[in-house]
């Protein structure tokens, strides 16, 4: 009788631990990869959302990296992937894995949250029934504006330095209408779409020639050198460290000691946050095709103190006050 109560205890116990341990499975696709700051932010911000609620899977396409040729391969083994690991949602990271495998989710019940998405997501795919998400909207014009403030622009010029990526081309489609250059805020802003390491550093080391007042360093993270990928940290800091004016950025990840001097940027963790929101809310019961798309309030003011002494720029005070600081 005895052992027969034991036995009943331990179908009990296993029992409970299963029932504790039956977490929903989420897939988060990342277009990128672990070491690029941006999904690490993004990452964060799905953390301190959904935290130890669900089982959370990765699938890196590393499409930073990647020659755009290896792209179809990427996105099959994150489809084989997905169908190995058959979770309860997917989270899809940026414009290349929506743009990718969007179609292939249409096709499925379910649900998909994508974020980080900077063209209108209608043009990867007809979004319906299963797909909603985060849409991401850097403040270009805004940061483009508020250097009117911390610099002598006068009749010069400001130059936005761009890779060539898939954000970087929703970017010009959205911001500069497939134009070259915009004025923004009375400030005669140029951009340029630059893939090798030769181009970018000519355009750096020509910036005060060519009259530019100082640089707002956008995406670097797909630069070539004889076919080979350069690593997007020592690009950033080779701006920085050969600049012959002042380094801004978009960004948050590009702030810092060595790095761009700020700007008013917007970070992934709250594309993170934003889309872990909506994860939940699916949990709970909400249908997918009732929750449209978000767009989360984002944007601050995020400088170096390194970087402003270094170009002796003072902050006016009422940007000093709603001002983060980093070294």
């Amino acid at each position: 009788m005895k052992s027969l109560r034991v036995f009943f205890a331990v179908i009990v116990i296993l029992s409970c631990a299963v029932i504790t341990y039956a977490k929903p499975s989420v897939l988060f696709i990342e277009s990128y990869h672990s070491d690029y700051k941006w999904d690490r932010e993004m990452s964060r911000g799905l953390e301190a959302v959904l935290g130890d609620k669900v089982e959370l899977y990765n699938f890196q396409m590393d499409t930073k990296r990647l020659p755009v040729s290896e792209y179809s391969k990427r996105a099959d083994l994150a489809w084989q992937y997905y169908l190995e690991v058959n979770p309860d949602i997917v989270i899809l990271g940026d414009d290349n894995a929506l743009s990718l495998l969007a179609e292939s989710f249409l096709a499925t019940d379910t649900p998909v949250v994508y974020m980080g998405i900077n063209s209108n997501p209608r043009r990867y795919a007809p979004l319906g029934k299963n797909i909603t998400g985060v849409l991401e909207r850097p403040l270009y014009k805004r940061t483009v504006k508020y250097l009117k403030e911390l610099l002598f622009i006068g009749k010069g010029k400001v130059l936005i330095l761009l890779d060539e990526s898939t954000t970087s081309r929703a970017f010009k489609t959205a911001i500069f209408n497939g134009e070259e250059g915009l004025e923004i805020s009375g400030i005669k802003t140029e951009v340029e779409f630059i893939s090798s390491l030769k181009n970018w550093k000519r355009s750096v080391l020509d910036a005060h020639k060519n009259n530019y007042k100082a640089i707002v360093i956008g995406l670097y993270h797909r630069i070539f050198e004889d076919g080979k990928y350069v690593d997007s940290e020592k690009i950033l800091e080779w701006t920085s460290a050969n600049s012959p004016v002042p380094v801004f950025a978009f960004w948050e990840m590009s702030v810092g000691k060595g790095k761009a001097a700020g700007g008013m940027v917007t970070n992934g963790e709250v594309q993170g946050i934003a889309a872990g929101k909506i994860v939940r809310d699916i949990l709970n019961g909400t249908p997918v095709n009732s929750i449209r798309p978000v767009i989360p309030k984002q944007g601050r003011f995020i400088f170096s103190r390194a970087e402003l002494d270094r170009w002796k720029i003072r902050l006016p005070r009422y940007i000093s006050e709603r001002s983060h600081f980093v070294e």
